[in-house]
């Protein structure tokens, strides 16, 4: 996380003294205030003369604008699906970057309002495009969904206590009743090593306790 704080700071064109970005705070975004702010990046995106730009929405934007569990998110984590993530970006992520910052600073937000630092850790999950729903297009942006086992498989392998409602959720929403359930879900994604070495099982056993 610390080296995409640094990227946006230092080798994004125009970051590096804005103060604005330095010193705004995390504001709590609606979905109708999310749709406005993608559609505005969109925009910004196609006036920089940048092509199809395709992100895949996860987290807690996720959870807010497909499941519908949540009044807001701080942050729209998204994975990059066909350009280079932010961690170590080429002159064509740098111009997204930007774009995202533009809107940043329109509006007063944090600079990672828009971010890709879950696909650090979880990107190698990523399903293909045609297992993908796409969601939005504004002008060059477009903005995909995955299935909703998918995002439960990532929040049982990756979880925190902050999670348990949303998992509660998607237990709810895919109609998921037992441990052996949930972990066929988990398989789908995950090879049992994984697993073993992140300790999911005892995850599962701690959400299916009796």
């Amino acid at each position: 996380m610390l080296a995409v704080q640094k990227i946006f700071l230092e080798e994004v064109p125009g970051m590096c003294c804005d103060e604005e970005l330095l010193m705004a705070k995390g504001k709590d975004l609606q979905s109708q205030e999310i749709e406005h702010l993608l559609e505005e990046l969109g925009n910004d995106l196609a006036q920089r003369g940048i092509p199809v730009v395709r992100m895949m929405i996860v987290g807690g934007a996720y959870m807010l604008l497909n499941i519908e569990n949540r009044a807001s998110t701080q942050d729209i984590d998204v994975f990059p699906i066909n350009y280079i993530d932010s961690s170590q970006p080429d002159s064509e992520t740098r111009r997204i970057l930007s774009a995202i910052n533009a809107v940043a600073r329109n509006h007063t937000l944090k600079r990672d309002w828009l971010n890709d630092s879950v696909f650090g850790i979880l990107g190698w999950m990523m399903p293909p495009l045609e297992e993908l729903t796409l969601w939005r297009t504004y002008a060059v942006l477009e903005l995909y969904m995955p299935a909703p086992d998918f995002i439960l498989a990532t929040k049982i392998f990756g979880f925190r206590d902050k999670d348990f409602n949303d998992v509660q959720a998607l237990l709810q929403k895919l109609a998921v009743q037992t441990r052996e359930q949930a972990q066929a879900i988990v398989d789908r994604y995950i090879d049992r090593k994984t697993q073993q070495e992140y300790r999911t099982h005892i995850t599962l056993d701690d959400l299916f306790e009796d």
